[in-house]
């Protein structure tokens, strides 16, 4: 069976994400996979429940390594999923290096981290870009850490949200401010109704009401009958936004339909065929 190891230096650089890639670009070539992850680390136990769903009877095996596990050498390749800052040096001349794979680059300095891998002589597979819906939170990432209650959010616990909008304080309703910005969630003080309704009009895939007060009995209808995720948080809405905003580029890969889409398109030069074939062994 051709084996991959995905190794990084250090933590968040990304594997999960790029193993499940370069699976999800497998399975679109009808090339089956199994995924597995090494170590005890605090990511650990999410990321072993995502490859449980994504494998099947796998015709390859993705073994995502522990943050700055060395690959102990044998059967399979390496593929060193990279940040942009490390060096491209001490990427080369590696026997079982398949490439790298330098993972949230800004799109400004992509073609300059091409040049400083092949001016190394480093085996460079891609730079996949930074990219909001990659990096931001689940809803039930969200949940845990504003401590939320409310409705409709076990069922969403996996949808990104990418795009939050904080509702104006002012008396304008903000209808076509929500439309415009196409937000995936609006965050909206408790006792502002004529926002929260707004919100609902505009169509956001969840709302996040701030301060613990009661709300309005109308939008709590509409929520329920519209299947609107609402997250309730005793936080006021600047607490609120800071702990979200910590949130981006700071969780494990969830693993959601938008997220794997995304990945897969990012990873669009990356020939896996080739991958495969140098992983597996030769007669």
């Amino acid at each position: 069976m051709p084996t991959l190891f995905v190794v990084s230096s250090g933590p968040l650089a990304g594997k999960t994400t790029i193993a499940a890639g370069i699976a999800r670009k497998l399975a679109s070539q009808r090339v089956s996979s199994t995924l597995a992850r090494t170590g005890e680390d605090a990511n650990a136990a999410a990321d072993s429940a995502l490859f449980s769903r994504l494998s099947s009877a796998g015709e390859v095996h993705i073994t995502e390594m522990a943050a700055g596990e060395a690959f102990a050498g044998g059967d399979g390749r390496v593929v060193v999923v990279a940040t942009p800052s490390e060096d491209p040096a001490a990427h080369a001349g590696t026997a079982a290096l398949a490439g790298v794979i330098v993972n949230h680059a800004p799109p400004r300095k992509a073609e300059a981290i091409r040049a400083a891998y092949q001016a190394a002589g480093a085996k460079l597979l891609a730079v996949v870009p930074e990219d909001a819906l990659l990096a931001s939170p689940t809803i039930g990432q969200v949940a845990e850490a504003l401590s939320a209650e409310g409705e409709n959010i076990e069922e969403n616990r996996d949808r990104p949200l990418d795009r939050p909008i904080i509702a104006s304080i002012a008396a304008d309703p903000g209808q076509d401010y929500f439309v415009r910005t196409d937000a995936t969630a609006v965050i909206v003080r408790s006792d502002k109704p004529d926002l929260q309704l707004a919100a609902l009009n505009a169509g956001p895939t969840c709302l996040i009401v701030t301060g613990g007060l009661s709300m309005l009995s109308y939008v709590l209808e509409r929520v329920v009958d519209e299947e609107i995720p609402l997250l309730r948080t005793k936080l006021d809405t600047k607490d609120a936004v800071s702990v979200i905003e910590e949130l981006f580029g700071a969780r494990p890969f969830a693993g959601s339909d938008a997220k794997l889409r995304r990945i897969e398109e990012l990873l669009v030069d990356v020939n896996v065929d080739a991958l495969v074939e140098r992983s597996a062994p030769k007669a």
